[in-house]
């Protein structure tokens, strides 16, 4: 980020390579492969040489994101195909991407945090990210593409397509980058992880005639995913507060303190844990009584706030409770499952992030589908107060 803003001016290259063209660095102009290419890994190609033309026929090329069907890299740097020798030509214009990112930066980024200082962060500081990492742009593209088909009913199955096809090119990608994380890209990795948990939690809603065990399959996986990127950000967790991404931590999760013992509405819940200890080895009622406490403390630091929890409080339960009680919730156990719906309590208390929307209802539809008759009781207190949509009553 400083190197951007201090990077001194430069003549320009006019004969140089597309990619150096499209991320308006100069170029040597070594061929086949000028230096900048061959230390980004880029494709080296030079615009074919035609005759002068002027001023008013001259058609730049336009930088354009890949197809996410294509097989081949993912890169921002591909361009257009170039005016013919008669430079008639006309530069093609990609509606449906520009679409997705007028989306992204207007509309989708007012719902993924608690302040519009969290707004502008996303709309000016991560968006100059995503121009240098495809895989962020892709990851943004997704989201808005998800946030489309719940503004633009008529089209929802063509935008679920989009956000699945872009998801999956960035995730590609993501997957590769995660495997070094460096000073220079891991603000992008922090800025993905984040896109994650809003899409974690809208796809699955979004997915027609799905089946409780299929719903909840797709939960843990990006859980699980998002799970497996988190100590790796968690290295330049320090750095990135000193960076412009520093205004990402919402101020509930800087006052949260994990060591202080809070009595909250999950009386039923306490209660349950008790009652069923004797049915269960230790590893698992170990497991059940740490993802109820860290409930616990993130129930009581919401209590504490007079605003609706952010996005990053409500991820943070997945990501904190123990390997072997998201184990015992991908088995489908009964004890998980009711721990899970109360978490969709608190996931209720945030309606107005489009992306949770549903969600509390469908992660309780899941666990009154598979949990058995007999410990059915136990959902009482959720399906309360996800039902009635009374959120701020104590429980009993």
């Amino acid at each position: 980020m400083e190197k951007t803003k201090t990077r001194k001016p430069h003549s320009k290259s006019r004969n140089g390579c597309l990619p150096c063209k499209a991320r308006h660095v100069k170029c040597d102009e070594t061929r086949p492969e000028c230096v900048n290419c061959d230390k980004y890994g880029s494709k080296c190609e030079y615009p074919p040489t035609k005759p002068r033309a002027s001023r008013s026929s001259h058609v730049s090329p336009y930088p354009v994101v890949s197809t996410p069907s294509s097989t081949e890299d993912m890169s921002i740097n591909q361009s257009l195909p170039q005016p013919g020798a008669n430079g008639t030509q006309d530069p093609v214009l990609h509606i449906p991407q520009l679409r997705l990112l007028h989306q992204f930066v207007s509309e989708t980024v007012k719902d993924l945090g608690a302040s519009t200082d969290f707004d502008e962060v996303n709309s000016s500081y991560m968006m100059k990210l995503a121009f240098d990492f495809p895989f962020l742009l892709h990851g943004c593209l997704a989201l808005a593409a998800l946030h489309l088909s719940r503004v633009e009913p008529s089209l929802r199955a063509e935008y679920i397509q989009q956000a699945e096809s872009y998801h999956n090119a960035g995730l590609a990608q993501f997957r590769t980058e995660i495997q070094d994380i460096v000073d220079s890209n891991f603000e992008a990795v922090f800025c993905f992880a984040f896109l994650m948990f809003p899409y974690a939690c809208a796809v699955p809603i979004l997915i027609a005639n799905s089946s409780p065990e299929q719903a909840l399959d797709s939960i843990m996986q990006n859980f699980l995913l998002t799970r497996a990127v988190r100590p790796m950000v968690v290295q330049y967790y320090t750095v990135m507060q000193g960076s412009g991404l520093g205004r990402f931590v919402p101020p509930d999760v800087r006052n949260i303190d994990w060591n202080r013992e809070s009595t909250t509405e999950l009386v039923s819940l306490r209660k349950f844990a008790d009652v069923t200890s004797n049915l269960y080895p230790q590893d698992i009622n170990e497991a059940y009584r740490s993802a109820i406490r860290t409930l616990d403390v993130l129930f009581a630091a919401v209590a504490h706030s007079s605003t609706p929890p952010s996005p990053s409080l409500l991820k943070m339960w997945p990501h904190e409770v123990p390997p072997r009680f998201l184990e015992l919730l991908s088995e489908k156990q009964p004890g998980a499952l009711i721990i899970f719906a109360h978490y969709a309590v608190l996931l209720r208390k945030s309606q107005k992030y489009w992306f949770l929307q549903g969600a509390a209802e469908q992660i309780l539809d899941i666990s009154e589908k598979l949990v058995p008759t007999e410990w059915t009781s136990w959902l009482d207190w959720p399906r309360e107060q996800i039902r009635a949509g009374n959120t701020d009553s104590g429980g009993s």
